[in-house]
């Protein structure tokens, strides 16, 4: 998992990408736009100011508050949904270099409130996917802003919307397609198969398929995600900075699992992924690439076992999960 002084030398010109930014989904079935004026669908405390600066703005104006790292004071978007289901969340805001770089955003699951983070520095004037989440039937409190960060800048709420009834992806890349060029998705790990993929801290990382997630945190991974797909490998992600999915949870493909990040046995910021079917660790690279080139990937069983890693080095201690 440990990067080599020439690996990690690129984080530092891989400039900071947008928190959660997928392909907006279009219109479905059914759409439901809020924004921060929308009449009876939108609250907060008067520690919420109104400004109309950015233009970049969803409608007249959008609302602003000041970090606080001991209450959440959120501001709420109401909604009526009209079935329990899948919908897609996404999120409008202006992106100015005052606005938080870590600004979390709640959505109200039928599992629990899950937090995603957004930089809300970049990727303003269009909407941002949080992820595909299961919501509850019913009029209620659905997506909320909260002010608890100890990211700088105003946090921001201006729009958000959820739409369902498309069908979900079958498999999506583990990083913004921004995140890396297609070159480093075939670079070799150190000593086993894996991949390590140098992004900054707090990049998001998604699930390559659908399936039920296991939470890690130990000494070697870090705090990580272990998928178990749909097809019964198991997908490990290591050293995050945070999760945005509880223990246990079911997700689809191209739904956020957590933040990019250096925690547990990591010389630097990065994500680790590997794919292994019962004991066996195979090499994800082919995995990686067909998904870059929008391809089906093969099937995890039918991946090497060798030649993606480097021999002759000191193996460190390797998670299984």
């Amino acid at each position: 998992m440990p990067h080599t002084a020439a690996r990690l030398a690129c984080v530092a010109v891989v400039a900071l990408v947008a928190t959660a930014l997928l392909p907006a989904t279009p219109a479905a079935a059914a759409t439901i736009t809020v924004d921060n004026a929308t009449a009876g669908q939108f609250t907060a405390s008067a520690n919420w100011g109104t400004s109309a600066f950015s233009s970049q703005r969803f409608g007249d104006n959008y609302r602003f508050a000041t970090p606080d790292t001991t209450a959440s004071d959120p501001a709420w978007y109401r909604m009526t949904v009209p079935s329990t289901g899948s919908y897609l969340v996404e999120v409008w805001y202006p992106a100015d270099p005052g606005y938080n770089n870590s600004t979390p955003f709640l959505v109200a699951t039928t599992s629990g409130t899950q937090e995603v983070r957004v930089n809300q520095r970049t990727n303003g004037g269009r909407w941002v996917s949080l992820g595909s989440f299961t919501i509850a039937a019913g009029d209620h409190n659905v997506v909320g802003v909260s002010r608890w960060t100890s990211g700088t800048g105003y946090v921001i709420a201006d729009a958000v919307r959820i739409s369902n009834g498309s069908t979900p992806p079958a498999f999506s890349l583990p990083l913004p397609r921004s995140a890396l060029p297609r070159s480093e998705y075939d670079d070799p790990h150190h000593d086993y198969p894996a991949i390590d993929l140098p992004v900054p801290t707090g990049t998001a990382a998604f699930a390559v398929r659908a399936g039920t997630v296991v939470r890690i945190d130990d000494s070697s991974c870090g705090m990580g995600i272990n998928l178990t797909g749909a097809d019964g490998a198991i997908y490990t992600y290591c050293h995050f900075s945070a999760w945005s999915v509880a223990h246990g949870a079911t997700v689809t493909a191209g739904q956020r699992l957590g933040s990019t990040g250096n925690t547990g046995n990591s010389t630097g910021p990065h994500l680790h992924f590997g794919i292994r079917t019962g004991s066996t660790r195979r090499c994800p690279q082919t995995f990686l690439l067909a998904l870059y080139d929008g391809l089906t990937p093969p099937a995890a069983s039918s991946l090497p076992t060798t030649g993606c890693f480097t021999t002759g080095l000191v193996p460190v201690e390797a998670p299984m999960g």
